[in-house]
């Protein structure tokens, strides 16, 4: 609890992830929230990764990005590492569509998820996994 000029705030998510996914399916949403059970902080954005939505990383630990139509481009990596990403969950149909050896070479976390039947609710055991690990 913290208290700043008599208003209180309760952070829960002090020993969770902080989560950006983007571009998710309304379908893949419901599936993530209820994968989720409120452990990790999750924001969701219906748009691809692009200049336009970059920011809503900010302060997150982790970027998922789902079925990512352009490339990511090195420009939009070196944004999300700065503001503080340091796991990344690519999930597309076919190959990734950026460069991870700039996720590589920062020593920074990530997976590729390109089997389409693979459950959403592996993205929570992933999140679980890294979170134990830090």
């Amino acid at each position: 609890m913290n208290s700043d000029n008599g208003i209180y705030t309760f952070d829960d998510s002090k020993d969770s992830m902080k989560v950006i996914v983007y571009h998710i399916s309304q379908e893949d949403k419901k599936l993530l929230a209820l994968a989720n059970r409120k452990k990790h902080k999750i924001t969701i954005i219906i748009n691809p990764l692009s200049e336009a939505t970059v920011h809503f990383a900010e302060a997150k630990d982790t970027a998922i990005i789902i079925d990512q139509e352009n490339l990511v481009s090195n420009r939009l990596i070196f944004k999300l590492i700065s503001f503080g990403i340091r796991y990344f969950i690519f999930r597309f149909q076919e190959q990734a569509p950026v460069d991870v050896s700039i996720i590589q070479d920062a020593g920074l976390k990530y997976i590729t998820i390109t089997d389409s039947t693979l459950k959403i609710s592996s993205i929570i055991k992933i999140l679980d996994a890294w979170e134990k690990s830090d």
